[in-house]
């Protein structure tokens, strides 16, 4: 893991510097609207969940859906930007209709860091580029997943489960820091 990851995290949760958190939340990420021109530039539909004083900026990318006799795939792709380090995570994702008679589930899906199309590839390919360009790093599923020893899940809080991870520091405003005043 990075050392300035490592650092942002003692820095909040260790030193309890909820101002730079605060901070780092309620900032813009410069660099969103040329970056939401890329997506554009590509046959997807997107949705972007931004909100104003949350830690990361996320994007849901649609891809056409294929379609062949009963066969029918959706992709998508979710991309969330850390607003309090320079660090991204790319999700790849597949459904496919199940249509077997026995099926106990409606679909088939599954998820990865690598892309299973070239229209994500291509998007991918680009978005690490951009990425690279304005200083951010990514991160993957394995290390969003690091678990922060150190760092004690309160106990009224449970929809993340019991251990601290990259993720849930960096992404998430799970102690509500936001929220509390100043």
């Amino acid at each position: 893991m990075e050392k300035f990851i490592t650092e942002a995290i003692d820095k909040i949760y260790i030193k309890k510097e909820y101002d730079f958190f605060r901070e780092r939340c309620k900032s813009k990420l410069t660099f969103l609207d040329e970056f939401i021109s890329l997506i554009e530039s590509q046959n997807v539909s997107f949705t972007i969940q931004d909100l104003d004083s949350e830690p990361a900026v996320r994007l849901y990318i649609k891809y056409p859906k294929f379609e062949k006799g009963e066969l029918k795939i959706m992709y998508k792709t979710i991309i969330d930007i850390s607003k309090i380090v320079p660090i991204y995570y790319v999700q790849h994702e597949f459904e496919v209709d199940n249509i077997d008679e026995m099926r106990m589930s409606p679909v088939l899906d599954g998820f990865d860091g690598q892309p299973y199309t070239i229209g994500q590839a291509d998007l991918y390919d680009r978005t690490v580029e951009f990425m690279n360009n304005n200083g951010y790093v990514e991160v993957s599923y394995a290390e969003m997943n690091i678990v922060i020893p150190y760092i004690e899940m309160p106990r009224d809080v449970s929809i993340f489960g019991p251990q601290f991870t990259v993720e849930i520091c960096l992404f998430n405003d799970i102690l509500n820091i936001c929220e509390v005043p100043e």
